[in-house]
């Protein structure tokens, strides 16, 4: 049973009752909902909530201290409880000595895997690594799923402008159509396979692995041979062998690198590889600016504290049952499934860390597509419909294409939007609060920075809401039935 806002969560009794507004109203004129931080402008004066809503929230941050809980997690305190574990994915963008408080042993680790997979990338992009037959490297499929496939598609797919390297396929899905699709397309004695699980046990990326090991015996590749055209990233010691590959073939996760937060670490090699070297630590640096930011920065200023206790209010007061991600920008048009899973897997709870079941949702439902597509499908409902939804938009400033009539016509779209989405009619009982949010340019810094910016939010608001984002124990169950039924 869902309460009634007023009251539903320890600590928030007070802001409900203080609210002297009701949810048609928008918060135009407040300077605290124009906030700028690494290349990253959140306007979110289309959100309906008062300047006294805003402060209660503000205050109840205060309370909860987000900002601490954030430092904590960047020092390696057990912040993953029900796992006993760290959660440590900032030091992976983190440069040496970046102050943040992480374990000095923990930053030589990352830092020592970082320089293999440059030297690795180095060697694939130039041409000193080559395949077996002595041909360079010119398509790098990466087979992975979820946390494994859902950023380094992203990175690849964002950043293709900048890429010069190999060309970067994916492989997830146990569903056999997608290689048999990708094959045609590939050259066995110019092909790199990149196999990513943590664990090294899920079902779908070890199948679609044996297929392409297949793949390769056929074309003669096979034996000590497939080291030339497989590597595997893994936080399980000894991985390679599995696969009949040699122990330098694998590159390092540790058991504190949640999947959903671990395209900064050798789970981005696909991306690397596409991009350079140089290219990867300009988005780890965005990513990284980000998290000093996110600690540095007061309640009133910070970015991702505004994003959560957005949410959170638009969540238990709007009674929003749904976030829609809108990225008027083609090249985020996988960053839909991306969030769906940092935030569905993180906030998709019903127990809290004390013990205690939520009186309150947890998590909408994270939906979206891109910008004007959308406008074409889903819009409708958004606007005369009976939802309540929060909403995302991001724009791009400065295009890399040089049609101009199409960039003005697309920014034009977005804002037209968003005043729509929030405007008044008669004929409609949807409610939708809108933030705009402004990239200067689509570079590795700044897509580094508003993937950060979103990892944050989501954990800020598992703080306010007393979750822990860094565990999923909901997706084992399926996994166990399908085990059971592909075994009848």
């Amino acid at each position: 049973m869902v309460l009634d806002p007023p009251g539903a969560l320890d600590g928030l009794k007070t802001l409900f009752e203080r609210r002297t507004e009701g949810p048609a109203t928008l918060l135009r004129d407040s300077a605290s909902l124009g906030l700028t931080g690494c290349g990253i402008t959140l306007d979110a004066t289309r959100q309906r909530l008062s300047g006294a809503d805003l402060s209660a929230l503000q205050a109840y941050a205060a309370e909860r201290d987000v900002i601490g809980a954030q430092r904590a997690a960047m020092r390696g305190e057990l912040v993953n409880r029900t796992e006993a574990r760290a959660a440590l994915h900032t030091v992976l963008r983190s440069p040496p000595g970046a102050g943040l408080g992480a374990p000095a042993e923990v930053e030589r680790q990352v830092q020592a895997e970082l320089a293999r997979l440059r030297a690795f990338s180095a060697d694939i992009r130039s041409g000193a690594r080559r395949g077996a037959t002595g041909r360079p490297i010119t398509d790098v499929v990466n087979i992975g799923i979820g946390g494994s496939d859902n950023g380094p598609r992203l990175l690849a797919e964002a950043l293709a402008g900048f890429a010069d390297g190999p060309n970067v396929h994916f492989l997830s899905n146990v569903d056999a159509h997608a290689i048999v699709r990708l094959l045609p397309q590939i050259d066995a004695q110019r092909t790199l396979v990149i196999v990513s699980s943590k664990s090294f046990s899920t079902r779908e990326t070890l199948l679609n692995a044996a297929s392409m090991q297949a793949w390769f015996a056929a074309a003669g590749i096979k034996g000590s041979a497939l080291a030339s055209h497989m590597v595997a990233v893994s936080a399980r010691t000894g991985a390679t062998a599995a696969l009949g590959l040699p122990a330098e073939n694998q590159f390092c996760l540790w058991d504190w690198v949640g999947g959903r937060f671990s395209v900064w670490s050798a789970i981005g090699l696909p991306g690397m590889l596409a991009i350079g070297a140089e290219g990867f630590d300009e988005f780890l640096a965005g990513g990284h600016a980000i998290d000093r930011h996110s600690v540095d920065a007061d309640v009133a200023s910070n970015l991702p504290v505004t994003l959560a206790l957005l949410a959170l209010w638009n969540s238990l007061v709007l009674r929003a049952s749904s976030s829609c991600l809108l990225p008027y920008d083609d090249r985020l048009r996988a960053m839909v499934p991306w969030l769906q899973q940092l935030e569905m897997e993180s906030l998709g709870k019903s127990r809290r860390e004390d013990g205690s079941l939520s009186p309150v949702p947890t998590v909408p439902v994270v939906w979206g597509g891109v910008g004007t597509d959308a406008q074409h499908t889903f819009f409708q409902a958004l606007r005369q419909g009976t939802l309540r939804t929060a909403v995302d938009i991001i724009t791009v400033a400065r295009p890399s294409h040089p049609y101009a009539e199409h960039h003005r016509a697309l920014l034009a779209n977005a804002r037209a939007q968003a005043e729509a989405l929030v405007s008044a009619d008669a004929d409609s009982q949807a409610i939708n609060a809108v933030n705009l949010i402004e990239l200067e340019e689509l570079t590795p810094r700044t897509l580094g920075a508003l993937l950060a910016l979103y990892e944050h939010k989501t954990t800020m608001l598992a703080t306010l809401l007393g979750l822990n984002a860094y565990d999923q124990p909901g997706v084992e169950l399926g996994k166990v039935l399908a085990r059971d039924l592909e075994g009848q």
